[in-house]
């Protein structure tokens, strides 16, 4: 069963930086700065649309996202005229 949810998430980050292209998708694991397994709203501050999403992501409400979680994370789309 963990392989199962570990292969969805990894599937899904990998969807997500294809999808990214060259914008600022940013990895889970470079997000986590201490290493929790878990990116705090802090830590992923840097992310654009982040905190619209929040409340939407971090469906546990523990203040923190998980892998799976962060695995639902939509970067928002460029602005029209925008590469």
């Amino acid at each position: 069963m963990k392989k199962h949810i570990l292969g969805a998430v990894l599937t899904s980050l990998v969807c997500a930086t294809a999808v990214a292209g060259d914008s600022a998708f940013i990895p889970f694991n470079d997000l986590d700065a201490n290493k929790d397994d878990g990116v705090s709203a802090a830590e992923a501050g840097a992310l654009p649309g982040i905190s619209e999403q929040w409340s939407t992501l971090d469906i546990d409400a523990d203040g923190k996202l998980t892998r799976a979680e962060y695995a639902n994370y939509q970067m928002p789309a460029p602005a029209a005229g925008a590469e």
